[in-house]
């Protein structure tokens, strides 16, 4: 059977520290003007402080998260508040690409001057080439997925980082259901298609009341569309899919724009 899909282009980027002058092209892209800042106190391995009281949050990764009152720190977080706080301080950060945040932070992407002549450091591209966090995208944020999501599997075939820790082990559809309520990345074929009322579910087991699913809204499904991914062809397809684990009859992933999923090939 063929699969009538269009894989989405991806950048294949060098494990450099600022990827051969392509983060100048980054700076530039948005037009708002962001003032630049720099950081006063590092508090997560996406996240920091800068001397004028904002707080900036990373868009477009996810780092191991700090313990929080009686919630645990995940595996590495202290390793990747540490390579963070390496990369910004005392360095004059820039900002481009702003997202929203309903926190009030500045989520953005962030460039920290070497203090040489050269290039600024992508500071998202390098907490990904080092394996200090995992690429997290939303439908407002996903400018530079693709460039940051080539970073990450070089990290994963090299064990980088986290990628050396089970905890963050890419899981397959049978032992997701484990993970309900946190975020992960799941890779396995696609068993069949279905669309009911314009919702189209990736089913990844013959029982969809107890295996795991991929459901994408109508609204949704459109953009998968403007993005060359025709949902229909996808039965028999080896995919990569991130996001929040949920539960409904079995463990389910809502996806609401294409860069969360990854086709892969044969």
């Amino acid at each position: 059977m063929r699969i009538k899909f269009h894989p989405q282009r991806r950048a294949i980027l060098g494990g450099v520290l600022w990827l051969a002058g392509f983060g100048p092209a980054l700076a530039k892209s948005k037009k708002q003007v962001i003032a630049p800042g720099r950081a006063s106190r590092v508090t997560s391995g996406q996240g920091f402080i800068l001397e004028d009281e904002r707080r900036v949050r990373l868009a477009g990764i996810l780092a191991p998260r700090m313990a929080y009152e009686d919630i645990r720190a995940e595996p590495l977080a202290m390793q990747a508040r540490e390579a963070l706080k390496r990369l910004v301080s005392n360095r004059s950060l820039h900002f481009s690409d702003p997202a929203p945040d309903k926190f009030s932070r500045l989520r953005a992407q962030v460039f920290a001057n070497n203090g040489n002549a050269g290039n600024p450091v992508w500071v998202q591209a390098e907490m990904i080439r080092l394996g200090f966090a995992r690429v997290r995208s939303w439908r407002d944020d996903n400018t530079h997925t693709n460039a940051l999501l080539a970073l990450e599997e070089s990290a994963r075939q090299a064990r980088r980082g986290l990628w050396a820790e089970q905890y963050y082990a890419v899981r397959n559809p049978q032992s997701v259901g484990v993970s309900i309520g946190s975020f992960q990345i799941v890779q396995g074929r696609i068993v069949d298609v279905a669309e009911v009322r314009g919702r189209v579910y990736l089913n990844f087991g013959a029982d969809w009341r107890q295996d795991f699913t991929i459901s994408i809204a109508p609204k949704d499904k459109k953009r998968f569309e403007r993005d060359g991914i025709i949902l229909a062809g996808l039965s028999g397809a080896k995919v990569r899919a991130r996001g929040l684990i949920r539960q409904q009859n079995g463990p389910i992933l809502y996806l609401d724009h294409s860069q969360a999923l990854e086709i892969l090939p044969e």
